[in-house]
């Protein structure tokens, strides 16, 4: 339910594959999140959630 969100999101000034600019980035984090939120429910929810943290944990 979460990979339509990456593609689509708001990448603002990050590429789509710096991890690091991304992690950091408000735009992206707001509008992955919302559509994430919107998309997803229950335990597909709570997985994208974690796994958007930890990806972002390992490299920030």
């Amino acid at each position: 339910c979460a990979i339509p969100c990456l593609t689509s999101a708001d990448f603002g000034s990050c590429s789509q594959t710096d991890l690091q600019c991304l992690c950091t980035s408000s735009s992206f984090i707001s509008s992955t999140t919302q559509c994430i939120e919107s998309s997803c429910t229950g335990s597909d929810l709570d997985q994208a959630e974690a796994a958007a943290r930890s990806g972002c944990a390992a490299i920030v």
